[in-house]
């Protein structure tokens, strides 16, 4: 009886440290393919999509910037810029940076196609970057406040 007992745990025994080391080789290979490398340094187009805050629907907002933005990594630093159209109506956009709503850094101004170009830093990609715009139309008196999420399609 006790050759079979001594047998059995030894069986058992190697059986674990066989799967163990089958499930440690398995991690080690597929790790390296799941952690995302940042992008090298370069100027990147990105889609991107406003979302209506805290869901996945489309905003309004949506449809007054253009696609692709413009992404520019440097030194490990993603800084985006966007193309606001009917810029006049857009009297406000501000984004997200440490927790605050800031302005974003107007690059560009183009009063003849009525579109400026602004820029913001975001520190990743992957994540909704919170945002807020004024949408002020004088003509029919309406101004819309719009808290709303950036979303990044990947580099």
């Amino acid at each position: 009886m006790n050759m079979v007992m001594n047998r059995f745990e030894q069986f058992s025994f190697k059986k674990v440290l066989v799967a163990l080391i089958m499930t440690a080789l398995v991690f080690a290979v597929i790790a390296p393919f799941s952690a995302k490398a940042a992008a090298a340094d370069g100027t990147y187009a990105v889609n991107y999509n406003v979302l209506k805050d805290q869901t996945n629907e489309t905003s309004r907002l949506d449809s007054y910037l253009t696609k692709p933005a413009q992404v520019i990594v440097a030194n490990g630093k993603n800084v985006v810029r966007l193309t606001v159209k009917s810029s006049n109506l857009i009297t406000t956009f501000k984004v997200e940076q440490n927790g605050v709503l800031q302005d974003a850094t107007v690059v560009s101004t183009d009063t003849a196609n009525n579109t400026r170009v602004v820029e913001f830093q975001v520190a990743d990609l992957n994540a909704k970057v919170n945002a807020y715009a004024e949408i002020t139309i004088p003509v029919i008196g309406y101004t819309g406040k719009y808290d709303v999420q950036l979303q990044f399609d990947e580099i």
